[in-house]
């Protein structure tokens, strides 16, 4: 694909000052971690060995959106932060604010979409936060819980809509910078555009030439179509695996920063994400969630041509997979062995 971005260099009011964002790190920087850019074994054959791992799957809370959580609550005013915060979410962002809520001693509620699993409820309860349930695709459960907000006064934190949220994920591509500064191409799940939006416009503005490729699910693309159509399409809904991948429509702001900064974006399906899960399990030992997987999807399918660049970085964005699909074998093993040993 060609860039996009070309013809859509105009300064907007949706555009990211680096500044900003590196004030943002500073802000988070006691209360997430620098996580790990890690090289491929050397044994495994499928991807070329210049291939970084960036893994935010290891982050607090289990995925890069700590990030923007705690830039949010930490740019609200300490009355905002004693009256709570609401949020909506499909998991991820909702076990962020609840741990950074937690410790930051702000009541937190999170609405989840009725589809999100009962593992991510739980985790998320576990971390003090009041839990609700509430419609069938996130964005019908970001619009209830904003009415929440706005009628009970609470601070309100949009997953992907909102300066601080895009600020806390372009501290990425500034950790990114540290480690690599010969970075050349980055790939980046999409789901409502505000992970890499962020990360894009900081790599962009610092080096140029590198090249930002996103990665959106055939069931669940949205900023592609959008991009092509010049306004934010909305789905009539979404089909994929990769859940925290799946509202409807992105923003207007990452709609703008995409076409502003984003240079590539490819489509994998559901089957190219499990078997990218699979892979990183086995080759990398890092179970991760689908979305997580997605970027790897890309490169092993073969939709983006990894080994063209010399210093590419794949962002593994969570790894908050649901445990008790995975040891319910193991569980089974032992009860076959105990009934064995009678």
């Amino acid at each position: 694909m060609p860039h996009i971005n070309e013809g859509n260099q105009t300064m907007s009011q949706y555009d990211v000052v680096v500044s900003a964002v590196e004030q943002a790190r500073q802000r988070v920087v006691p209360y997430v971690r620098h996580t790990p850019l890690a090289p491929l074994p050397q044994a495994q054959t499928d991807l070329p060995s210049q291939l970084r791992l960036k893994l935010e799957n290891l982050q607090v809370s289990g995925s890069f959106k700590a990030r923007g959580a705690f830039n949010n609550l930490l740019l609200a005013s300490p009355e905002q932060r004693d009256r709570g915060v609401v949020v909506a979410s499909g998991g991820n962002h909702g076990l962020a604010i609840g741990y950074a809520a937690r410790r930051l001693g702000v009541p937190a509620t999170v609405y989840l979409p009725n589809s999100a699993s009962e593992d991510r409820a739980t985790r998320i309860a576990r971390q003090g936060a009041t839990v609700r349930r509430y419609g069938d695709n996130p964005s019908d459960t970001f619009r209830h819980s904003l009415e929440h907000a706005e009628r009970d006064g609470l601070l309100y934190v949009h997953p992907f809509d909102a300066e601080g949220t895009i600020h806390g994920t372009g501290t990425l591509g500034l950790e990114l910078l540290d480690d690599l500064p010969e970075i050349d191409c980055v790939l980046i799940a999409i789901g409502g555009g505000g992970l890499i939006g962020g990360m894009a416009a900081t790599l962009k503005q610092l080096r140029p030439n590198v090249r930002i490729i996103g990665v959106e699910p055939v069931g669940a693309a949205k900023m592609l179509p959008s991009i092509q159509a010049g306004e934010v399409v909305e789905l009539p809904g979404v089909r994929t695996i990769a859940d925290t991948l799946a509202p409807r429509a992105v923003s207007e702001r990452t709609l703008r920063l995409a076409e502003r900064y984003v240079d590539e974006i490819v489509l994998v399906d559901d089957g190219q994400i499990v078997a990218a899960m699979r892979w990183l399990w086995i080759e990398c030992n890092q179970l991760v969630e689908p979305a997580g997987a997605a970027v790897i999807a890309a490169a092993l399918s073969g939709a983006v041509n990894v080994d063209s660049y010399a210093h590419p970085v794949a962002l593994i964005c969570g790894g908050n997979a649901a445990a008790e699909p995975i040891f319910a074998g193991y569980e089974q093993i032992v009860t076959t062995l105990a009934d064995f040993s009678k």
